[in-house]
């Protein structure tokens, strides 16, 4: 089964390694060369360095994921399926999970997409990209890049993958506790923002209403079992 986490462990490992636009994880060689630059004549005739790029393992943006469900391994060679062999744009329609970039869910293994490039988000607020022939495979910081649209691939397992840490079942409505030190305070009257940083600025993850006893991190403001921050002036001491 392929999951989320095993896509991030994959993508870690191509960081470093060239862009050859038309690859998802083929050794490049010159006969690799030659046959996607006779495919793709127009995207292979503005650099010279591919020969000495040879022998190391290639890919473009959505070959970086195709090369993960396609192989074995982080080395392995990959073996190609047609059903799978989409455009960065494909597989964001093949998403029936998807949104706004400013939706997204800090899971990683999630893709995040711009019009015609993908990359894959490994949590900690950083993305690994074969970002172009310039750049190769690198980590970028998600807030650096202009994406616009997040998906779950619908060939990888998410079940691995979580936002925070996994909680024990609870009677319902019954205060949610996780395993790091929490104390326990109440909400003030009204409607109150959690936010996934500590900032009135930040992605709005959900609003909860007051009256509510509710499990936060000691020493911060931080609400584990809802996945982000809070406003001190939400807390009644």
């Amino acid at each position: 089964m392929k999951t989320a986490k095993g896509l991030v462990e994959y993508a870690k490992a191509q960081l470093g390694l060239p862009y050859w636009y038309g690859t998802f994880g083929q050794k490049a060689t010159a006969e690799l060369y030659a046959a996607k630059k006779k495919q793709y004549p127009e995207l292979y005739k503005s650099w010279n360095d591919f020969p000495t790029q040879y022998g190391k393992r290639v890919h473009d943006c959505v070959g970086l994921i195709k090369g993960y469900l396609w192989s074995e391994t982080a080395t392995a060679t990959p073996k190609y399926n047609s059903s799978q062999d989409v455009s960065a744009n494909g597989m964001l329609a093949r998403c029936k999970e998807n949104g706004s970039i400013l939706t997204m869910p800090d899971v990683p293994g999630i893709l995040v997409f711009m019009d015609g490039h993908v990359g894959i988000y490994i949590g900690g607020g950083f993305v690994i990209e074969a970002r172009g022939h310039q750049y190769g495979v690198v980590k970028t910081a998600l807030k650096s890049r202009p994406w616009k649209w997040w998906g779950k691939c619908p060939w990888i397992d998410y079940s691995d993958s979580s936002a925070t840490e996994t909680e024990p079942k609870q009677e319902e409505n019954a205060p949610k506790t996780v395993g790091v030190k929490c104390k326990k305070v109440r909400l003030k009257a009204g409607t109150w923002n959690v936010r996934k940083l500590p900032s009135t600025d930040s992605t709005i993850i959900k609003t909860v209403k007051g009256g509510a006893d509710i499990n936060v991190a000691d020493g911060f403001v931080y609400v584990p079992s809802l996945g982000g921050f809070i406003s001190e002036k939400a807390i009644e001491m």
